[in-house]
């Protein structure tokens, strides 16, 4: 598999609550940027994955589930149906895990890794991923998305985050 110079963002980088720019048009350069993001997701063993996770300004994601593998520039939920609840983790959040809420079944669109419109119809935990990754390019974290009293209880694992992130970034800005 392909190494990258990518790295995952992590809690509270601001990058994670920024919403990202519009890609005008999924060129060679943008295929590039979701080979590579696609790779990095598998190294990180995550099933989906969203630019601004790894630092970069532009609405791509990119999503494995089970045989299948998504790569999809400006995806935006259509409609929503249903509400179901699913344990959630994320790699930006590492060890964190939450019930949230979401919708059971979501209609998607966005651009292709060929420049092509692209419709889906999910349902079930691919639906779930979709959302979050699409929640991320909009600036939104899954503990948006918990209760108050949730995420009070998740502040320790919070804050321990936090710190392993302030300290990895000041031992980087050392280097």
């Amino acid at each position: 598999m392909k190494t990258t110079k990518l790295r995952i963002h992590t809690w509270p980088e601001r990058i994670l609550r920024k919403k990202l720019r519009q890609v005008r048009a999924v060129d060679s350069r943008v295929r590039n940027l979701l080979e590579e993001m696609s790779s990095f997701m598998h190294i990180n063993d995550g099933v989906g994955l969203a630019a601004n996770q790894v630092g970069l300004d532009a609405k791509l994601i990119v999503v494995q589930w089970q045989d299948k593998l998504f790569k999809l520039a400006n995806p935006k939920i259509i409609k929503r149906q249903g509400i179901t609840k699913f344990c959630e983790g994320c790699l930006s959040f590492p060890g964190l895990e939450l019930e949230v809420k979401r919708a059971e079944k979501v209609w998607v669109s966005g651009l292709d890794e060929n420049n092509q419109d692209v419709d889906l119809e999910l349902e079930g935990v691919l639906a779930i991923i979709f959302q979050h990754e699409i929640d991320h390019v909009n600036g939104i974290v899954f503990i948006d998305r918990i209760s108050l009293l949730e995420r009070l209880k998740a502040a320790f694992k919070l804050k321990e985050i936090s710190r392993r992130t302030r300290n990895a970034l000041r031992k980087q800005g050392n280097k």
